[in-house]
């Protein structure tokens, strides 16, 4: 019914019974702008407006106004022929520059009231941002306005209205006609309802303007406030987009309030049908089921923690005076010595290379970076970037040091525990345990009791996640450092009463301030928490495995090493991970790995057996 709209151009709206339109503009508690706009394209970043037809009602009355733009680009085929508008048309006509002020000054201080408003309030914030103005307004969406005061409506389109209400379209796709369309859907409202309910109407759905118009008014305001991942689905149930946040409600409205400065946002919002909400107790569960989700799931606007196809890190062995390259195919990254950065193509990793060698003064050519014949110079001794060690003016055994030293803000820290480790994270109310072994994220419980059944039916780690590095990388390594730096007690000695001896703590703190001096996870002050006694962690009888062969790449001996990460409720999460970056030890880390207490482990090795799983 409503697809098949006949459009008369000599149509000619009869105000409902009983309404005066001029009376009913006047009589508005404020005044409003009906406003609708024709476009090259879809994207409020990257096309521009070609058309504003704007209805303004208040207390000074009726008043419309419309104007074709030069878009200053050419105006796509199909939108030509779905508007009427050609590039003829619009060639000559005033920039949106020239009527901004104007503009703004026209649209000042009224309820802006479009259809599917998101789409024309951000070109026009976009274009007045261009201009150099500032623009804010109340929104109201009419489609937002159709679905809360028709609910059993099946469609909420322009065209849907005009069949539904009688409504007397002057043409389509045109910006002024359609702009009185809408005027002519509020004029038939106040046949409906009273002013009163309308007027509750427009408050609750102008407050909501940002949200899209196809999620229900309590999508959004059902979501928790507290620490988890979001996903965002689209029609067909595609999934979109996977986030997380410590207040997951608060990130979600973030999306669709930001004004399309960020074009992925505009798209989601034009996409989006529902969203989902999985639970973590803490930001770093968040952090590592985000990461963990976009690898698995591929959803469609993830850029970044996607799993790439390949992953390549310069090695630099004590025998070699040239670094290779290597591929994660091939060499273990958790586990091999003298690795340098992460880099998901080979022309990233030689351009890394190349910038450390411009910097340092190196060799291209005793880099491998360029390939000369013996005792020719490289290019960059030609223009005195390079020593000469490729004409012998230069030691070789220098040049190689100082290749060491260049790449040392590179290097990767190797796995430094003999199998998985388990990080005890607390909320307010609850505790998980997430599981990560070889820098690689293999589970979240919510007990200790299942971290048994998890580990029984844990699949081997498969390679090296950059991700999981970059986030828990250096803290690890210098947690394992302080632990082998701790004195061990004299036999016989009674162990500390919380379970890590005064020592030991000194120790960590003396790590941690070393850590801290190169930008590392942990500041200055930060002491081991004093936790429960060491004990608590070990003191439950632990099945042992049925089989220490149904886990071939992991060794069933090794402890199963708990640490506790006690949430930070006041720090913020980092808005992503970069897994092609290198990580270097002067980089500061993400506020959510500087708590404001340290890392280690709750059991001491030297106090009590190790909490093992496995025989």
């Amino acid at each position: 019914m409503f697809e098949n709209v006949v459009e008369d151009a000599n149509a000619v709206f009869i105000p409902p019974e009983g309404i005066d339109p001029d009376a009913l503009a006047r009589s508005l508690p404020a005044p409003m702008v009906f406003v609708d706009l024709e476009t090259t394209g879809g994207n409020a970043l990257e096309d521009r407006i070609t058309e504003i037809g704007v209805v303004e009602v208040g207390p000074h009355g009726i008043e419309q106004w419309s104007t074709l733009l030069d878009p200053a680009e050419p105006i796509p085929p199909f939108i030509q022929k779905l508007t009427g508008i050609t590039n003829e048309m619009v060639r000559g006509q005033p920039s949106f520059d020239t009527l901004a002020q104007g503009l703004a000054e026209r649209l000042h201080g009224k309820l802006f009231v479009a259809h599917n408003a998101r789409f024309d309030y951000g070109f026009l914030k976009n274009e007045f941002r261009r201009a150099g103005i500032g623009f804010q307004a109340d929104v109201l969406c009419t489609v937002r306005l159709s679905r809360l005061l028709f609910p059993s409506a099946a469609r909420h389109g322009l065209d849907a209205l005009i069949a539904r209400f009688g409504l007397a379209p002057q043409g389509r796709h045109r910006a002024l006609a359609d702009a009185d369309l809408l005027w002519q859907f509020w004029q038939k409202l106040h046949t409906l309802y009273t002013p009163d309910l309308i007027g509750q109407a427009v408050q609750r759905v102008t407050k909501r303007s940002s949200q899209p118009p196809q999620l229900p008014d309590e999508a959004i305001d059902a979501l928790p406030d507290s620490p988890g991942v979001y996903l965002f689905y689209g029609e067909g149930d595609t999934l979109l987009y996977v986030g997380k946040s410590i207040d997951v409600r608060a990130r979600v409205r973030s999306h669709f309030s930001s004004d399309h400065q960020v074009a992925k946002d505009l798209r989601i919002s034009q996409e989006i049908r529902r969203v989902e909400v999985r639970r973590t107790v803490g930001e770093l569960g968040a952090l590592l089921l985000e990461s963990q989700l976009v690898k698995q799931l591929q959803p469609v606007h993830n850029r970044m923690l996607r799993r790439s196809a390949s992953l390549y890190s310069w090695q630099l062995t004590q025998d070699s005076d040239t670094p290779q390259l290597v591929s994660a195919k091939t060499v273990d990254f958790s586990g091999a010595e003298s690795l340098y950065g992460t880099f998901s193509s080979r022309n990233g990793a030689e351009s890394a290379l190349r910038a450390l060698a411009d910097e340092h003064r190196l060799c291209c050519a005793q880099l491998g970076l360029e390939k000369v014949a013996k005792g020719r110079p490289c290019f960059g001794y030609q223009v005195k970037r390079c020593d000469g060690v490729c004409v012998g003016d230069a030691p070789l055994a220098d040049h190689t040091e100082r290749t060491r030293e260049a790449l040392a803000t590179l290097q990767l820290e190797t796995w430094p525990y003999d199998g998985p480790i388990a990080i005890e994270e607390h909320g307010d109310n609850d505790v998980e345990y997430h599981v990560v072994d070889r820098w690689q994220y293999l589970g979240s419980v919510a007990s200790r009791d299942a971290l048994d059944a998890l580990v029984d039916n844990m699949p081997a780690a498969t390679g090296f996640d950059p991700d999981i590095y970059r986030l828990l990388g250096r803290r690890l390594a210098a947690l394992r450092a302080a632990e082998s730096t701790a004195p061990r007690p004299v036999d016989g000695a009674a162990p500390h009463p919380t379970g890590v001896s005064s020592e030991s703590r000194r120790a960590a703190r003396r790590c941690a301030e070393e850590a801290a001096k190169c930008g590392a996870f942990a500041s200055p002050s930060a002491a081991p928490r004093r936790s429960r006694p060491a004990s608590a962690a070990v003191r439950r009888p632990v099945a042992p495995h049925a089989s220490p062969t149904r886990h071939p790449r992991r060794n069933h001996d090794a402890p199963l090493v708990l640490c506790d990460e006690t949430r930070n409720p006041t720090s913020s999460m980092p808005n992503r991970l970069n897994r092609h970056a290198a990580v270097s030890p002067g980089e500061t880390l993400p506020k959510a790995f500087r708590p404001a207490q340290f890392l280690f482990p709750l059991a001491s090795p030297r106090q009590n057996p190790p909490f093992h799983f496995g025989s």
